[in-house]
Formats: structure tokens, C-alpha cells, sequence
């Protein structure tokens, strides 16, 4: 175990919050309960004993507060995950100009994942960590790619909640991804939101879809500066 007084959030706190949240997730209002207990003893208690991080001496307040925010589901930062699934490349192309028209509009927070070469865990760990969610995903089947499925049912085994989603789905001939994604999160993720503005596209970005995706940028913008 490393004792300290003070935990590089770089080294250690993305671990802390894979663990907690890919383990105790789910569980958050339990870990609401025992936190209001040690509420009335906290001036008593002079170390923090995670099983899946630093031990804590000093500054408790400041992992303990990490702690609520992840028990209840409130995002810790304001920032834009964006989460894609791509078959043959078109897909991550428009992830990407997403992301780069969404730093020309001042947005900072921005972190990219392939739901395919990525371990769900990581992909909850930062899904807990901010406020705003873009699936971009491919239609397979006619159904949402298995891989970003699979990421939207670790969401809902646990319980997170109150996060804005944009939408970004793809297909040669019948795009249903993206309907089948709002379904999910409508019907399975607590005080969550999925913005009016989505990006349907056939195979790969068109001119024609500028305009689309502009709009969902302005969108993401308007909603993180509304996020308190």
C-alpha cells in the first residue's frame, strides 16, 4: 500500500475511479448511506483505507468528495467523451472532426475512445468522470454494433445516470443505430439526455452532413455551458 498525503490525480485517481466505478458503481446509494454516517465522525477519523488505492492521511476531503460525486453520479468535470465503433474507418473520421470542430469552439475536455480496441472498463471509468457522452456507432445488422451494446449494457448494469448524450450513427443501407441508442438510454439510464441535434450518415461523411454535424457541435457546446 503507498501511504500519502496527497495523490498525483494523473498516477492515481484514474485508477481509483476505474476501480470504484466498474465494481461499486451500481451501489451508489449505499455508498451514499455509509457516507452520511461517517459525516457525523469525520473530524474522528485520521486515515482512509480504500482497497483499491492510496491510503490517506491527510486532505480527506478531497477523496471523499470524489466519492460522492461517483456514489451520486454526478459528473466530476465538465468535458465531452466521445465513444465510437467503426467497421471500416468512416466512422472514426467523423469522431474525429467531431472532436477537432468541438476544440475550435473552445471545447478542452475532449477524450476519444474505440469502443472495440478499448476495455469497457476504461470506457466507464471516464463515461463517471464527465458530463457529456457521444456514441458514434455503425449499424450492424440492423442493430447498434455489438461492442458499443455491450458498453450501453455496462451502463445500465451500473446505474449510471444523469448524463447528456449526443448521437452519431452510420449505415451503408438502413441507419438504425442511432434510434436504437436513444431507445437505450430513454428507456434504461436514469436523468439522462439525449440533445435534439444527431448525425445520420450513409457510409461516410458528405457535405451534405456538414450542416448535421455543425449542429450537434453547437449543441454539445450550449449544453456544457448550461451544465452546473
Amino acid at each position: 500500500k503507498l501511504f500519502t498525503d496527497k495523490v498525483n490525480d494523473r498516477d492515481w485517481l484514474d485508477e481509483a475511479r476505474r476501480y470504484y466505478t466498474n465494481i461499486v458503481g451500481k451501489y451508489g446509494p449505499h455508498v451514499q448511506h455509509l457516507l452520511k454516517k461517517a459525516g457525523g465522525i469525520i473530524d474522528k477519523i485520521k486515515i482512509f483505507c480504500p482497497l483499491h488505492g492510496p491510503v490517506w492521511r491527510k486532505d480527506l476531503g478531497y477523496i471523499l468528495e470524489k466519492y460522492d460525486k461517483w456514489s451520486t453520479y454526478v459528473p466530476e468535470e465538465k468535458g465531452v467523451l466521445i465513444v465510437y465503433a467503426s467497421m471500416y474507418g468512416n466512422t472514426e473520421d467523423m469522431a474525429g472532426v467531431l472532436a477537432a470542430k468541438l476544440a475550435d469552439k473552445g471545447v478542452t475536455n475532449i477524450v476519444m475512445h474505440d469502443v472495440s480496441s478499448t476495455h469497457v472498463s476504461y470506457l466507464i471509468s471516464d463515461t463517471f468522470k464527465l458530463s457529456h457522452v457521444v456514441l458514434a456507432s455503425v449499424t450492424y445488422n440492423l442493430n447498434i454494433y455489438p461492442p458499443m451494446y455491450e458498453y450501453l449494457h455496462d451502463m445500465k448494469a451500473l446505474n449510471l445516470q444523469k448524463r447528456k448524450f449526443a448521437i452519431i450513427e452510420n449505415g451503408s443501407w438502413a441507419p438504425k443505430s442511432g434510434a436504437l441508442m436513444q431507445e437505450f438510454i430513454e428507456n434504461n439510464l436514469k436523468n439522462s439526455e439525449v440533445l435534439d441535434a444527431q448525425v445520420s450518415v450513409s457510409s461516410s461523411m458528405k457535405d451534405a452532413n456538414i450542416g448535421e454535424m455543425d449542429a450537434l457541435v453547437d449543441a454539445i457546446v450550449e449544453s456544457i455551458k448550461q451544465q452546473k
